[in-house]
């Protein structure tokens, strides 16, 4: 279950009447399947469970996946900009909808690449899912998302920011942004959206700097 806030995942393991209980400090219950699924295999290969459970609840998000950040200026980045596919993407816009939020939440989302024939349909998936989890905003880079966001005529039913580059997106989007606010940015990685998240970690908020 999430913890802190949705900022972590408790896991509970249990073997042959034994149970180890750990938290992994990262957002996502996503991750709590990964580890159950690991622990399984190390389980097999003769580890103990509470060796099972010291080692996982140690995890560490690699850079550029699902690693949540925190700018100077206060706001909470959810940083998974190294890849995307349908699958992971629903799991990113769970995980904003999770986190515990003074602010807005905004969904800022690049294109997927590489699904052949089900890729307008796929996005349009992705934005049903936004739009079922009530999002303050939701930012889209590429033409993909640009097309399945006219299909479901969203301009009229959700607050939603467009653009074909992550770099014009980015200038738009800091206009939008306070202090408090969770933000999560995810794409393919051809879409470059580190450059959102460089520009939302750059936004200068006077009132904490006072």
């Amino acid at each position: 279950e999430s913890v802190d806030g949705g900022l972590g995942v408790q896991v509970v393991l249990e073997r042959n009447k034994e149970t180890v209980e750990f938290v992994i400090s990262s957002p996502g219950l996503h991750l709590a399947l990964d580890a159950c699924a690991a622990a399984a295999v190390a389980s097999l290969l003769g580890a103990s469970l509470p060796q099972v459970g010291k080692s996982l609840s140690r995890f560490i998000p690699v850079h550029m996946r699902s690693k949540l950040e925190v700018a100077r200026n206060g706001i909470k980045i959810i940083n998974d900009v190294y890849n995307a596919n349908p699958a992971s993407t629903k799991a990113a816009i769970d995980l904003l909808k999770g986190i515990d939020c003074k602010g807005k939440r905004v969904a800022i989302l690049g294109d997927m690449l590489e699904l052949g024939p089900t890729e307008i349909k796929s996005h349009e998936m992705m934005l049903r899912h936004c739009c079922d989890a009530h999002f303050d905003l939701v930012a889209l880079v590429g033409k993909r998302f640009w097309r399945a966001a006219e299909n479901l005529n969203l301009v009229t039913k959700i607050n939603i920011v467009c653009s074909h580059d992550a770099k014009s997106l980015a200038l738009e989007i800091v206009k939008r942004l306070s202090c408090y606010d969770v933000v999560l940015v995810k794409g393919s990685r051809a879409m470059q959206m580190e450059k959102v998240v460089e520009a939302v970690k750059a936004l200068h908020i006077g009132v904490l700097y006072d």
